[in-house]
Formats: structure tokens, C-alpha cells, sequence
């Protein structure tokens, strides 16, 4: 399970990208969300994911909010 922050997501066009610093900046589409947080992806919102290889590069899924107690 990778880490990292949200970099951007637009809601609209239902993607944007996480900012990992062991996989740089991974594209995200919304089909990839396992769970939003209460207000969806905010900038720096931290997220845990799956890296998925795709013909176009890395893709993450199974995206989901870290846990903050």
C-alpha cells in the first residue's frame, strides 16, 4: 500500500493526481476511489492506494483517506 497527498482532483472532470514520494506524481480517476473523505479529495488531503500499470503509465486505485484519530 502506497502513501501520499492529493496534488489536485476536480470532481467535474473526475481526476487529477497524487504527489507519492516513492512514485512521484500518479494519475487518478475517479473509477480508481475505493472511499472519499466527508467534504471528497482536497488538496493535500493524505490518501493511502494501489499502484495499477497501465498502457499509459501508473494509475492508482483503491484510493482511499488516511485514518486521523
Amino acid at each position: 500500500m502506497a502513501e501520499g497527498h492529493i496534488k489536485w482532483y476536480d470532481d467535474k472532470k473526475g481526476y487529477g493526481f497524487i504527489s507519492s514520494e516513492t512514485h512521484g506524481d500518479v494519475f487518478l480517476h475517479r473509477s480508481g476511489i475505493k472511499k472519499f473523505g466527508h467534504f471528497g479529495f482536497q488538496k493535500d488531503d493524505e490518501v493511502t492506494f494501489e499502484i495499477k500499470e497501465t498502457p499509459k503509465g501508473i494509475q492508482a486505485v483503491d484510493v482511499e483517506p488516511v485514518k486521523t484519530i
